[in-house]
C-alpha cells in the first residue's frame, strides 16, 4: 500500500497536476486550431502524409480522450481535498493518496481511455504522458503545416502572375480567348496545387515531373501575361497609333495620285508603255480603317491588334509601289526627253562634220525626229532611229557596245 501524503504534500502533488492540465488544456486548444492538423482532417491525402494522417488523428483522439479523464480525475481529487478542509484526518488523506498516486484510469491497447476496467496509470504519469504526446502531435503538426507553406511559396510567384493577368484582362474587357486561356492556367495551377497539398510530407509535387509541369505552366503565364501586356498597350496606345496610320493612308493616295498623273501622260506620249494597271490601293486602305475603328469599338484588341499590323504593311507596300511605278512611268518620258537632247546633239554633230545635207544622214535624222515628235511615240523604234542616225554620223559600223537595240523592250538598266 502506498504511503499516505501529507496535507502539504497532497496539496503540491494538486498544484502540480493542475498546473500540467492547464499546459495540456492550452496546448490542446493550440492543436484543435493548428492548419496543419486541420490539413491532415482534409480529405484525399496520399503517400506519407495520409499515414501520418491516420497515425496522428488517433492520437489526437487518444489525447482527448486522456485529457478528459485527466480533468475528471483532477476535479473528484480537488473536490475531496476541499471536502477535508484544513485539518484533513487520516482517512481522507488515505483517499487522496489514492487519487494521487495510485493508478487510477483504465486503459486500453490503443491508448483510449476505458468506462471499466483495471486502472493503468496514475494522474501523474497520465499528466506527463500527454505532455509529452501534445508536443509530438505539435510537432508533426507545424512539419505539416511547414511542407504546405513551401509549397504555396513555390506556386506563390505563378499565383501572383495570374493575378496581375486577371486584373488586366478585366480591364481590357472581351480580349478574344484570353479570358479563357487564364482559366485554362488557372485549372490546371490548382489542381497543381491540390496535388502537392495530397502528400506535403512526402514531397510530392516537389520532384522532376511536377517541376517540369511548374516550368511549362510558367511560360504559359509569361506568354498571356506578355500577350495581355501588349494588348493593354495596344488599347492605350490605339488613338495614335490610328491617326498614325491615317496618316500613312493620305501619304498613299498622294502618292497615287501623282503616279496616276504620270500613267496618263505616259499612256498620251508612249505608244505601248508596258506599264501595270495605276495603283489603286488608297480605296482598300480606308475601307481597312473603317473596319479597325469598327474592331475597336467593340473590344477586340487579339483581332485589332492582326488588322492594325496588316494594314501598317499594307499601307507601307502600297506606298513603295506607288513610288515604284511612278518612277517608272516617268523613267519613260524622261527616256524620250534624253533621246531627244541626244538627236539635238548628234545634228550639232553633223553640221560640225559638213554632213547636213548628206541625203542618208539626213534622212536617218527626219525618221529619227518624226518618232520621236510624234504622239505617242513609239520609244523602241526612236531609240533604234536616234542609233541609226549616230552610228551614220561615226563612219557606220557595227552597233556600238553598251547601247543595245530595243525590241519592244527598254535597254538594259532603262525603267520600264
Amino acid at each position: 500500500m502506498t504511503t499516505p501524503m501529507g496535507r502539504d504534500e497532497a496539496d503540491a502533488a494538486l498544484v502540480g497536476l493542475t498546473a500540467a492540465h492547464d499546459r495540456i488544456s492550452a496546448a490542446m486548444y493550440w492543436l484543435d486550431n493548428h492548419k496543419g492538423l486541420a490539413a491532415l482532417r482534409r480529405t484525399g491525402l496520399t503517400g506519407r502524409t495520409a499515414r501520418t494522417a491516420t497515425e496522428t488523428l488517433h492520437r489526437v483522439g487518444v489525447l482527448w480522450s486522456q485529457f478528459a479523464a485527466l480533468g475528471a480525475r483532477l476535479d473528484r481529487a480537488r473536490e475531496a481535498r476541499a471536502a477535508a478542509g484544513n485539518r484533513p484526518n487520516p482517512a481522507e488523506l488515505r483517499a487522496l493518496t489514492a487519487m494521487l498516486r495510485e493508478p487510477a484510469v483504465p486503459v486500453g491497447p490503443d491508448g483510449m481511455v476505458l468506462d471499466a476496467g483495471p486502472p493503468v496509470l496514475t494522474l501523474p504519469a497520465l499528466a506527463n504522458g500527454l505532455e509529452e504526446q501534445t508536443a509530438q502531435v505539435q510537432a508533426v503538426c507545424m512539419q505539416v503545416e511547414a511542407a504546405r507553406v513551401a509549397i504555396s511559396e513555390r506556386l506563390a510567384p505563378l499565383t501572383t502572375a495570374l493575378d496581375r493577368a486577371r486584373a488586366t484582362a478585366s480591364g481590357l474587357g472581351d480580349t478574344g480567348g484570353a479570358h479563357a486561356g487564364l482559366a485554362d492556367v488557372e485549372a490546371r495551377l490548382a489542381e497543381e496545387h491540390l496535388t502537392a497539398l495530397s502528400d506535403p510530407l512526402g514531397g510530392a509535387g516537389n520532384d522532376w515531373q511536377a517541376a517540369a509541369r511548374l516550368r511549362e505552366l510558367a511560360e504559359e503565364v509569361n506568354r498571356i501575361v506578355a500577350g495581355l501586356a501588349g494588348l493593354a498597350r495596344l488599347r492605350d496606345g490605339f488613338p495614335e497609333r490610328l491617326a498614325r496610320l491615317g496618316r500613312d493612308v493620305d501619304g498613299v493616295a498622294a502618292a497615287e495620285e501623282r503616279a496616276a498623273a504620270v500613267f496618263a501622260t505616259v499612256h498620251e506620249k508612249i505608244l505601248a508603255p508596258g506599264l501595270p494597271e495605276a495603283p489603286h490601293a488608297a480605296e482598300s486602305l480606308r475601307a481597312h480603317l473603317r473596319q479597325i475603328a469598327e474592331i475597336q469599338r467593340e473590344g477586340r484588341w487579339p483581332r485589332l491588334g492582326e488588322e492594325l499590323e496588316a494594314a501598317e504593311r499594307g499601307a507601307a507596300a502600297a506606298l513603295e509601289r506607288a513610288g515604284h511605278l511612278h518612277e517608272a512611268a516617268d523613267g519613260l518620258l524622261r527616256r524620250r526627253t534624253e533621246l531627244r537632247g541626244r538627236l539635238t546633239a548628234y545634228r550639232a554633230k553633223a553640221a560640225r562634220l559638213g554632213l547636213l545635207e548628206d541625203g542618208h544622214a539626213a534622212t536617218l535624222h527626219e525618221a529619227a525626229e518624226t518618232l520621236l515628235y510624234t504622239s505617242p511615240c513609239d520609244l523602241p523604234a526612236a531609240t533604234r532611229a536616234v542609233m541609226a542616225y549616230q552610228r551614220a554620223l561615226s563612219g557606220a559600223g557595227p552597233e556600238p557596245t553598251g547601247i543595245p537595240a530595243w525590241n519592244n523592250e527598254p535597254p538594259r538598266g532603262e525603267p520600264l
